[in-house]
């Protein structure tokens, strides 16, 4: 279970049933005690009645004083009854125990005895019996009661208790639920932010959460500060290494327009210097496109597009190609923008380099991200198709570049588990590049 909620829900509500339960018992148990206690204290002040009524004739036979008992000693089976055990062996009993004998034995003067027995009707009974010594002879007097209707009343309080418990019981859990849902609020909410910072509609998370979890937001704002600055400084230092060649690639352009420069060494310094200019401001471009954002951005398609194409149709304005796309208006999902970026700034770029007019990208996000980019080129052949993705191979040693780009695409896609597919536009008659891209899994 990795719930949290979950977690203190189950917890909490097993704790309030154990307590609840403990309570209950225990209210049962002391009123259980508590009758008890009533009921035994009427029974020894009733045993010391018998006490005083009880006499002994000249011969000492023993009588009880004629109106000394209570009238429900007289009821046969009233649930109130006595015995007195002589010294001498004589018995005096209630007329209410009929003809059934109350068992117990004769105490010493002093003792006294508490029992639960089973009386006339299977009577529950609770029998006090106490020694005591008069006129030269010890007595034993037991005196009993039922207790069934006490009983029944003590059940039937314990199950309005039991009642009332289980209502309070769901009502404090009704509470607890709100009161968890509560304090889980701003995790949810942090959450939230998680998957717009992961939309990159937010650049950090909001500190104020609870304390517990403050220390974790402010590392991962920390982090995200620390990979925003390292993106920064690659992308300035990328842009600084442009700007650095262009100034000794101007003096070699020079040195090959100078008319005493050999016209064999000023063709091949010609050749090799607008080779580097364009590989130079095209990553001068690329570096200016990806300079808005943070880390964990994310690539929106509608915004995005239309820039890279820009891009592109000024590195290549000399072909006049023809871009043409088809993608979604919300932000790819769990994909980062940069990554993004690179994969279809080099797969846009192949496409523009080898195409006659038309360059066609396609983007469809589902459960994965597809992605379809295609041209009209002469195509390649299928010996050819292996070999793309290796880093450094070239198909044409005489286009710009160092044969790179769909190596890099090659690891990107790796980077997001998905797979990479090359073969025949049907379309347009080029090649065309699918790629699959699975974030999630």
């Amino acid at each position: 279970m990795n719930s949290l909620s979950q977690r203190l829900h189950i917890g909490l509500g097993l704790s309030l049933v154990l307590l609840m339960a403990l309570i209950g018992w225990l209210i049962y148990d002391q009123n259980q005690r508590m009758i008890d206690d009533l009921v035994v204290s009427r029974l020894e002040h009733d045993g010391e009645g018998l006490l005083a009524a009880l006499q002994f004739d000249a011969d000492g036979k023993a009588t009880l004083a004629e109106g000394s008992l209570s009238a429900i000693y007289q009821q046969p089976l009233s649930g109130h009854y006595f015995l007195l055990l002589t010294e001498k062996g004589e018995v005096l009993r209630s007329r209410s125990l009929w003809d059934v004998e109350l068992s117990g034995n004769r105490l010493t003067t002093g003792e006294q005895r508490v029992d639960r027995i089973t009386g006339p009707a299977e009577q529950p009974l609770i029998l006090w019996a106490g020694g005591y010594h008069k006129a030269n002879q010890n007595v034993t007097i037991m005196v009993a009661e039922d207790i069934s209707q006490l009983q029944q009343r003590l059940l039937e309080n314990a199950m309005l208790l039991l009642a009332l418990t289980v209502i309070f019981l769901f009502l404090i859990l009704f509470i607890q639920r709100h009161i968890v849902r509560s304090s889980f609020a701003p995790l949810r909410q942090l959450g939230q932010e998680i998957e717009q910072l992961e939309r990159g509609d937010i650049d950090q998370l909001t500190e104020a959460v609870p304390l517990e979890v403050q220390p974790l937001v402010v590392e991962v704002n920390r982090l995200l500060m620390v990979m925003g600055q390292r993106l920064d400084r690659s992308r300035n230092a990328l842009g600084n290494l442009a700007h650095a060649l262009k100034g000794p690639l101007n003096l070699l352009t020079q040195l090959a327009d100078h008319s005493e420069t050999p016209e064999t060494l000023r063709q091949e310094l010609q050749q090799h210097t607008t080779v580097l200019q364009q590989q130079i401001e095209h990553e001068l471009s690329r570096a200016r496109l990806a300079g808005a954002g943070s880390a964990g951005q994310r690539f929106n398609p509608a915004e995005e597009l239309p820039a890279l194409i820009k891009v592109l149709e000024r590195i290549y304005h000399d072909k006049n190609i023809k871009f043409d796309y088809h993608a979604p208006q919300q932000n790819l999902n769990n994909i980062d923008r940069h990554d993004l970026l690179e994969l279809l700034g080099n797969l846009l770029d192949n496409a523009a380099k080898w195409t006659k007019t038309r360059v066609h990208c396609s983007i469809e996000q589902t459960d994965v991200i597809h992605i379809v980019v295609e041209d009209d080129g002469a195509g390649v052949t299928e010996e050819e198709l292996a070999a793309l993705t290796q880093r450094g191979h070239r198909v044409d040693e005489s286009l710009p570049g160092h044969g790179l780009g769909l190596a890099i695409v090659k690891e990107i896609v790796e980077l997001y588990n998905g797979t990479l597919q090359f073969d025949a536009s049907l379309e347009l008659g080029g090649l065309r590049v699918q790629v699959s891209l699975s974030p999630d899994q």
